[in-house]
């Protein structure tokens, strides 16, 4: 059956999931030579609002990364990516207005960084490939909750949407929102966005104008700073206690195999 064939290949893809953006460098180094149409037919004014736009989208997907990991309850929003775990059902904060939230969140991050690169078929064939990439992978993992929380899932799963907020839906988490639990995961995330956004920039300056622009070395310092802090955090990290978010699954590498109908985490 399709839905099976779906499911397998989704299992395929949560493996490599975080491989998606090397899919993308062929497609932006092509797109390198049209870009800068934006500024050369309506001006360096409108050039820079449309990139602060997209700036802003990473920014927004970004925030939700944060938003979702800090609330996030013991065994939800793993970062795992060999097979599919979860301890509890996270159904508030974020999880009560959409069923994917991370996946939004990095929807909202990529389609903010190609589009910088002002060529409408990249930004396109980007969220088409988003699309039927990330559609396979969320088949598979609400099979995989299906079979492990039952009704539970069922419930939820009926009247919240898969990927469009409803906002109207909300539910405030009953934890305290860990400020640790965001360094530990989320530091790495802003430190690749930078990156991400600097050679961009710095590829498209580079390919229409041929300099290296103010803005250029502005961002060149923000990657430096970003993944000093990354270092220095992921050292602390590795050798103290001070981040340590222990028992939680979203950070330990902990293998837990799914339960026929685990018991349900009321978060």
């Amino acid at each position: 059956m399709l839905i099976d064939d779906m499911e397998r290949s989704g299992r395929w893809l949560f493996r490599y999931r975080n491989h998606l953006p090397l899919v993308l460098v062929p497609l932006i180094l092509l797109a390198l030579g049209q870009s800068g149409g934006i500024e050369s037919t309506f001006g360096t004014a409108t050039a820079m609002a449309w990139k602060s736009l997209c700036v802003a989208v990473v920014l927004a997907g970004f925030a939700l990364r944060c938003l979702v990991v800090g609330y996030c309850p013991p065994g939800a929003s793993g970062r795992n990516s060999q097979e599919h775990r979860a301890e509890s059902l996270n159904r508030r904060g974020a999880y009560s207005v959409v069923r994917n939230p991370l996946y939004l969140a990095n929807f909202l991050i990529i389609t903010g960084e190609v589009s910088l690169v002002e060529v409408w078929w990249l930004t396109v064939i980007v969220v088409l490939g988003f699309w039927l990439y990330y559609e396979r992978i969320i088949v598979a993992e609400e099979s995989f909750l299906e079979s492990g929380f039952g009704d539970h899932y069922r419930l939820w799963a009926s009247a919240t949407p898969v990927f469009m907020p409803d906002l109207r839906r909300w539910s405030a988490p009953t934890r305290s929102f860990s400020v640790k639990k965001v360094l530990a995961n989320e530091v790495s995330t802003f430190a690749q966005i930078v990156v991400v956004i600097t050679l961009i920039q710095l590829a498209c300056d580079w390919v229409v104008w041929r300099q290296v622009a103010r803005r250029d070395v502005v961002l060149i310092a923000l990657s430096a700073v970003s993944l000093v802090a990354y270092v220095a955090l992921r050292a602390v990290r590795k050798n103290t206690r001070w981040l340590s978010t222990s028992p939680d699954v979203t950070t330990a590498d902990r293998r837990m195999p799914p339960m026929p109908e685990p018991a349900l985490r009321e978060e």
